[in-house]
């Protein structure tokens, strides 16, 4: 095989034609520590992506919504549709750094998945990870399992994510319970999965949330009881007023 050899100048012209500043080459443990930073990202956005990918969207139809999104225009109360909307960013910029859960109530078609949604987008933007369950399509599944056993293996990844993701979205919590008025306890399936979950999402030694659990949801803290263990509940819906957003006086508009 014959042996090429490259006079200096050559490999000078190729290091400026690629910026390569032959004076300051990178030593063997920075290359190691960058091989292995840009391997630790990559592992990042994989398994961010494998969360999402396990996501339960009404009607398998993925959604999409960010803040810019936000059309107060759309609402007859533009004011309180403002609020609603730079109280969601500030919890969302606070949650950069911070765990604690966020509960939407209110009406349908006010804006609460809308903006549960920014947030999911605003957080995933920043490195959380994020996934989206809607607790109707969740409980079709736990009824179907029974008739299409392949969707049992699909309900172990979704639990499992549920509990290890970073932001989790429960989207119109406590529809699977019935309508206010024929309010009735939740499949008991879907009671074992949820409790499961809001179980591993607390850290009892500090009392504090693990992760981030947004809800939204037409029922009271109340009505949701009726549905579910009350401990359950307790976990998932935060007391502390900051952290809740209240639709009242906002009507109901799609695609807000």
């Amino acid at each position: 095989m014959e042996h090429v050899t490259f006079d200096q100048g050559y490999i000078q012209r190729l290091a400026n034609a690629h910026h390569v500043d032959l004076n300051h080459l990178p030593t063997k443990e920075e290359l190691d520590r960058k091989t292995a930073e840009q391997a630790a990202q990559q592992l990042k956005r994989d398994k961010m992506a494998r969360y999402y990918s396990y996501s339960v969207w009404s009607g398998n139809i993925p959604l999409e919504f960010s803040f810019g999104n936000w059309n107060i225009a759309k609402q007859d109360n533009p004011h309180l549709a403002k609020s609603l909307g730079k109280k969601a960013f500030v919890l969302s910029k606070q949650l950069e750094n911070q765990n604690f859960n966020v509960a939407m109530m209110g009406d349908r078609g006010v804006g609460k998945t809308s903006l549960a949604l920014a947030m999911l987008d605003h957080l995933m933007s920043h490195g959380r990870s994020g996934m989206f369950v809607s607790t109707a399509e969740l409980l079709r599944m736990v009824n179907d399992k029974y008739e299409d056993t392949s969707i049992r293996s699909k309900l172990i990844n979704i639990t499992r994510s549920m509990i290890e993701v970073d932001v989790l979205v429960l989207d119109d919590f406590g529809t699977e319970g019935g309508m206010t008025g024929n309010i009735k306890p939740v499949h008991k399936d879907l009671q074992d999965i949820m409790y499961r979950v809001s179980n591993a999402r607390v850290d009892f030694n500090h009392n504090t949330a693990k992760g981030i659990t947004i809800i939204t949801t037409n029922n009271t803290k109340g009505q949701l009881k009726q549905m579910y263990e009350g401990k359950f509940i307790d976990r998932v819906y935060p007391d502390n007023p900051e952290q809740q957003l209240i639709f009242d006086g906002m009507k109901g508009v799609r695609n807000v």
